[in-house]
């Protein structure tokens, strides 16, 4: 998990940079996101809530590297691992969601990526990611606060 530092650091850093190109207002403190997930296939799915290397559930900036979203605080109450890893089992139809503590504004663009692995039916034990709202796009600069990700339809 970044230092109190890192966080500081960059978060100046990012304010700094929207002052010279001109950000019509000015970027404003960490805040928290809302994000959702909702499991539109017919299986059951286990989201993987870490991350190593370029693995795992996490969210970016276009100025940032990819950055965990269990380390602000995304803990979505599905399933529990019952081997006590990162895994959060999600039943099919389920919508689940938890409050992402950003250290950067929420008036920057984010991509989402979610890993999870089908836990039955035709695709069962296979691994996916799903980004979010694509592979290379970005969500819209302001007003986005809530975030519903639709996945799992991989699975059926």
């Amino acid at each position: 998990m970044p230092s109190r530092l890192i966080q500081m650091s960059l978060t100046a850093f990012v304010m700094t940079l929207a002052l010279l190109v001109g950000a019509k207002e000015p970027v404003s403190a960490a805040c928290t996101i809302n994000v959702f997930v909702q499991n539109t296939g017919k299986h059951r799915i286990w989201i993987r809530n870490e991350v190593k290397g370029l693995e795992g559930t996490a969210v970016r900036t276009p100025l940032t590297g990819w950055y965990a979203m269990r380390n602000g605080n995304w803990a979505p109450a599905g399933i529990p691992d019952k081997e006590g890893g990162p895994f959060v089992g999600i039943n099919a139809g389920q919508h689940l969601g938890d409050g992402f503590d950003t250290p950067l504004s929420c008036n920057l663009r984010r991509r989402y990526r979610i890993d999870y692995v089908c836990d039955s039916g035709p695709s069962d034990g296979s691994r996916f990611v799903h980004y979010f709202p694509s592979v290379d796009g970005w969500t819209p600069r302001e007003g986005i606060n809530n975030v519903n990700i639709p996945l799992g339809s991989k699975c059926n």
